[in-house]
């Protein structure tokens, strides 16, 4: 008798938990575990289906078909009252990786979500391995702010990312080993912060970028060909670049703060960095330095004229030094 009064107070004090508290609890545990709780008392009976944080795996189901099914039937039973936060996708897959990413895609999109984080990791021996690209269309969202979409796996030109539609209020675009279609970052129209991993545009072997509103870009890890970039970028308050080799054509009149890190591009054009305060350039190999390279790097530092804080890796300063002797040399000689 009193082992049994204890068990119900153990329930009453589940039954008078805040719903916060409830949701910071099944944060902890994945989503199986966190449905699991629906038996342990009337109050967690729907608590799951109102979880303001939604994160899926494929790793944990044997099938993709049933990975989908899972998803669905959760979606299907979700309290559309609750404000659903994120949706995280985790898709790990040797069969209809493609249809199943899609569909999955549909849904999250329609429940109106601000912030959607995307992981796709396909391996070598995959049916869609063969198809070298594989399309992937995103569905319209007036509400997505934050976007993450990531592709794991053999190929290059794996993901193909593309929209008929705006994304109105994306304001954050994070991709990382994906082929953009030309007119996608036209597609988010108040887009401000953009971070591109190994990516590539359709039909071009560089980046062309002119966006009216994005405040932050960073580049990183272009092919290991020359990578040729073209920015338009009026609004540009920050610009990272790593390890990307080729041509840079940059218009970016408001840039504040450069971060430059890895070979020495083979050009670098601007209208100018006026005001430019912050930057940071770390080059390396260049102990057989051409003569285009070394134009290139003093070209550059030449644009710096109000820069407040200037941070060059030695290799550089090497270079700058020995242009300074060679060009007090010449004047010498011809005096």
């Amino acid at each position: 008798m009193v082992g049994r009064m204890e068990i119900n107070s153990e329930v009453d004090r589940l039954s008078v938990m805040p719903d916060e508290l409830l949701f910071k609890i099944l944060s902890f545990v994945g989503l199986k575990d966190a449905i699991a709780t629906s038996f342990l008392s009337s109050k967690w009976k729907y608590v799951w289906t109102s979880i303001p944080h939604l994160s899926f795996s494929s790793e944990d189901f044997s099938t993709m078909g049933k990975f989908y099914d899972f998803v669905t039937r959760v979606l299907s039973l979700r309290n559309n009252q609750a404000q659903l936060f994120s949706f995280k996708l985790y898709l790990r897959g040797k069969e209809d990786g493609q249809d199943v990413a899609q569909r999955i895609l549909n849904q999250a999109f329609s429940l109106n979500v601000p912030q959607v984080n995307i992981t796709c990791l396909f391996g070598k021996n995959t049916c869609l391995r063969k198809k070298n690209t594989l399309p992937l269309s995103l569905p319209t969202s007036q509400t997505l702010k934050h976007l993450t979409f990531s592709r794991w796996g053999s190929s290059y030109d794996y993901i193909i990312l593309n929209s008929t539609q705006e994304f109105s209020s994306l304001s954050t675009l994070h991709l990382s080993y994906i082929t953009l279609s030309e007119e996608f970052l036209s597609m988010c129209p108040m887009l401000e912060s953009l971070t591109l991993h190994f990516c590539n545009m359709t039909g071009s072997k560089g980046l062309g970028i002119c966006h009216p509103r994005l405040s932050k870009l960073t580049l990183e890890n272009g092919n290991s060909n020359a990578h040729n970039v073209y920015l338009v970028t009026p609004q540009l308050k920050n610009l990272t670049i790593q390890n990307y080799f080729g041509e840079f054509r940059v218009h970016a009149p408001e840039l504040a703060s450069l971060l430059f890190k890895g070979l020495c591009p083979s050009m670098f054009s601007t209208d100018g960095f006026h005001s430019l305060e912050q930057a940071q350039l770390s080059f390396h190999s260049l102990t057989a330095i051409s003569n285009s390279s070394a134009s290139t790097i003093i070209g550059l530092l030449q644009k710096f004229h109000n820069v407040k804080l200037l941070s060059l890796s030695m290799e550089i300063i090497q270079v700058y030094l020995l242009y300074v002797h060679l060009t007090k040399i010449f004047y010498s000689s011809n005096q």
